[in-house]
């Protein structure tokens, strides 16, 4: 019996990988085929990394959706910070409230905030931009990063703030050389994910972002309309070797263990 269920959990093991990261496989395997219709393989090349660094069009996009995801990780950071401290002051009511609110923002779907926002600048006469896209992210995706941080602090101990207390350190003393010191790697987590999250966003660059906020998601989008290329294959694979430097960068600093810990306790 145990070896019928060891082998059953080693099949559905493979099935959950295979779906996951076959589809990674085939974009990476087809940026690098010669083959300009993907249709056989027609030997290995570079070129379309080349034509897509060298597009004008992709290097705009790409600094714009880096700096969009940029400013929403650090508002994320902030904004959730504070809300995850501030709200472990408050009393039980009033935190159930607030708690309802950020889950509130995550259970929404994306496409409603951004509608809201959208008829918002529309009746008050403002221009949309990257300005527009960087506040319903960070609207959207704070919530996410608050999750994470709350989660890590509600499992540090109160010790240390009664400890501070009795030395005689100020609340704001204790918050800033005490607690954000504690919170440091889910603050990092949360970001993290604020910022990848930005990066893959197509609903608000689309309604929000105007003519002067193309990003990645949308650029690739108008090209698969003439059909998937090996071009964009190789933007797809550009953009993952990117996220995946960007999370070794954060493990570098704050470790493997801090980064997995903070997500588990946050999802």
């Amino acid at each position: 019996m145990k070896l019928r269920q060891h082998w059953f959990s080693a099949v559905m093991a493979a099935v959950v990988f295979v779906f996951l990261f076959l589809p990674i496989i085939v974009v990476f395997k087809d940026a690098f085929n010669a083959n300009k219709t993907l249709l056989t393989w027609g030997g290995a090349t570079f070129t379309w990394f080349g034509e897509a660094l060298s597009s004008e069009r992709f290097r705009s996009a790409f600094l714009t959706s880096i700096g969009i995801a940029v400013v929403v990780m650090l508002l994320s950071m902030v904004l959730a910070s504070l809300g995850a401290i501030g709200m472990s002051k408050m009393s039980g009511k009033a935190k159930g409230a607030y708690d309802s609110l950020v889950f509130l923002r995550i259970t929404l779907p994306e496409i409603v905030i951004v509608v809201g926002l959208f008829v918002v600048a529309r009746m008050l006469g403002f221009k949309l931009g990257p300005a527009w896209v960087v506040i319903a992210q960070t609207l959207i995706y704070s919530a996410y990063a608050f999750v994470t941080i709350s989660a890590r602090l509600t499992n540090i101990s109160g010790l240390y703030e009664k400890a501070a207390q009795d030395l005689g350190a100020s609340q704001a003393r204790i918050v800033w050389t005490i607690t954000l010191p504690l919170l440091a790697p889910s603050i990092f987590v949360g970001g993290l994910l604020a910022f990848t999250f930005s990066l893959d966003s197509v609903v608000a660059p689309t309604f929000l972002g105007g003519p002067s906020a193309e990003t990645i998601p949308l650029l690739i989008m108008g090209m698969i309309k003439k059909g998937v290329s090996a071009e964009v294959n190789a933007i797809g694979v550009i953009m993952s070797v990117f996220n995946f430097l960007v999370l070794l960068i954060v493990v570098k600093f704050i470790g493997i263990k801090q980064v997995a810990g903070s997500a588990v306790k946050g999802s």
